[in-house]
């Protein structure tokens, strides 16, 4: 059943996928094809200055193009005028629509897009210029139809009679109708004589009819000639303000304009790439060359141990090993971490010992150094070994009447002393000192004699004599002789450091005469991983204080 629950699994991913590559085949690469020319392709590589002076090269040229269909839309007719504004105003609603859907997936910074885009822009501009182009010129078209109009009906009126015409001709019509007043005044006799005599009624009633009509005829005539001529006038004023139009220049479409474009991406990514890539090389100079030589002149750490002995114990005869015997005299007591007692005589005696140390029960306890097991037994050999560490290797170093060592208990596996005077351990706090803080210790454990510890190391435990002094990895300091000078140097080599295949600081020991306990592989057996790194943190936490 398994069996077919995983070949039907197989089966039914092997089949998405490929409905998967069909559906990108079919609908994707159709899109991605046209976007792979070598055109396309080199234009992604143009930066922002460069799209701006290729569309400022296509912005001239577009514009002496527009100025040189100028002269042609100033001769194009009316129909033919709006037969283009119809065209342009459908280009531009395209060009429109294409400027709206130019947002796709990275079009604000490809430069072909932004490329395309420009342009687009620019292409708008030129048909609103042509557009505002061909309505001035078709205003100038219909302003041209109206002087003509207004010509030919100012035209009808060659000569247009003055004012003082018109009043002369009103004042010879006022005076005829005076005249006939006058004769009205006369008695009734009288003007029937001069009526069937003279006729001078009819007379004066057609002259005052005469000049009334030919005042009232040029004062039409010069109030309708005014008016033409005023007509034309303003025809021809509306006519010469149209014809003033110019082809309008062309906007700078790429302000606004992003200012960063793939390219810019790629080249500013490229330079953090490298700028993360040197710096921690520049900084590692930078410490190497100035920092360094600083914290090495900075005065030592010194543990001085009243009324002990300027020798703080002999290096073993032998090398450290998987296990080694120890031999109890009489008086004498073993004290066992747990896990590095391999085998006791059994006539010896053994018991359960809580603390190292009841003066420092949180140090023992975090070393390691609690709930031991305590060997009594005269002559009896116990064997110490450690039971779940493949790597880690024990000696025994003596520490005679008087001497003094300075010790991580974290180091310790086992312990002999005299069961009347078990093992004095003081503390020694440098809290004030550069040296403490670069060694990561801050408290020092010095164990004082007599006693016999039994060092424990991955992978072996050196025990060297100082002479002039030693340096080595600070994760491999277990423990020195007190009254020695502990501080830090500088790495000797730069290359292997500024490689990060050596640390900046080594920590040295020197200034008299005493032994310096090493662990050979500090790392060894340690947990790997999340785990591991904790685990890590938590023992740099310890160091610091001398656990």
């Amino acid at each position: 059943m398994k069996a077919v629950f995983g070949w039907l699994g197989r089966t039914g991913l092997l089949y998405l996928v490929l409905c998967l590559a069909f559906a990108f085949y079919i609908l994707a690469w159709p899109r991605i094809v046209p976007q792979l020319g070598s055109e396309s392709l080199r234009q992604d590589t143009m930066s922002v200055t460069q799209i701006r002076e290729t569309i400022g090269r296509e912005r001239e040229q577009l514009q002496s193009a527009l100025v040189q269909r100028e002269a042609a839309i100033r001769e194009m007719g009316v129909a033919a005028i709006d037969r283009r504004l119809a065209q342009a105003r459908s280009q531009k609603d395209e060009v429109q629509r294409e400027i709206e859907d130019s947002n796709g997936f990275l079009d604000a910074v490809r430069p072909s897009r932004i490329l395309a885009l420009q342009r687009a822009k620019l292409q708008e501009a030129a048909l609103e210029a042509e557009i505002d182009a061909l309505e001035a010129a078709r205003q100038e078209k219909l302003t041209g139809s109206l002087v003509n109009r207004a010509e030919a009906e100012f035209g009808r009126y060659p000569r247009i009679p003055t004012a003082n015409a018109v009043r002369v001709s009103f004042r010879l019509c006022a005076n005829a109708e005076t005249d006939l007043k006058e004769f009205e005044r006369r008695s009734m006799l009288d003007q029937t004589t001069r009526e069937i005599l003279l006729r001078e009624r009819e007379l004066l009633e057609a002259n005052r009819d005469r000049r009334c009509e030919a005042a009232e005829s040029r004062q039409t005539l010069r109030n309708a000639g005014l008016a033409a001529s005023q007509q034309l006038a303003r025809a021809r004023r509306a006519y010469e303000g149209a014809r003033e139009w110019r082809m309008g220049a062309l906007p700078d479409t790429t302000r606004g304009m992003s200012e960063t474009s793939l390219r810019e991406v790629l080249v500013a990514a490229a330079w953090a790439l490298l700028g993360i890539l040197l710096l921690p090389y520049l900084i590692r100079t930078f410490l190497y060359y100035l920092v360094a030589p600083f914290a090495q002149r900075r005065r030592a750490i010194r543990i001085a141990v009243p009324g002990t002995n300027s020798v703080a114990g002999k290096a073993p005869q032998e090398q450290s090993r998987a296990s080694i015997p120890v031999r109890l005299e009489a008086g004498q007591e073993l004290l066992v971490r747990q896990g590095f007692l391999q085998s006791s005589p059994a006539e010896a005696k053994l018991r359960t010992r809580a603390l190292l140390d009841w003066k420092a029960p949180l140090a023992s306890f975090a070393s390691g150094m609690a709930m031991l097991t305590r060997v009594r037994g005269s002559d009896t050999t116990t064997v110490i070994s450690a039971d779940d560490d493949p790597f880690a290797e024990v000696t025994a170093i003596e520490l005679p009447e008087g001497a003094a060592m300075v010790l991580q208990p974290r180091a310790l596996a086992a312990v002999v002393q005299p069961q009347e005077r078990p093992l004095r351990i003081t503390s020694h706090w440098r809290l004030f000192s550069l040296n403490a803080w670069l060694t990561q210790q801050l408290r020092f454990l010095v164990f004082h004699g007599p006693a016999r510890l039994v060092i424990k190391g991955g992978r072996g435990v050196r025990v060297e004599p100082v002479d002039s002094g030693r340096r080595f990895g600070q994760d491999q300091l277990a423990g020195f002789s007190a009254d020695l000078s502990y501080s830090v140097a500088r790495n000797e080599t730069f290359v292997p450091y500024l490689l990060g295949r050596e640390p900046l600081l080594r920590d040295r020991v020197e200034g008299g005469a005493g032994v310096l306990v090493l662990e050979e592989a500090p790392y060894a057996g340690r947990r790997k991983g999340l785990r591991g790194g904790l685990e890590g943190l938590f023992d740099a936490f310890l160091k610091a204080f001398g656990i």
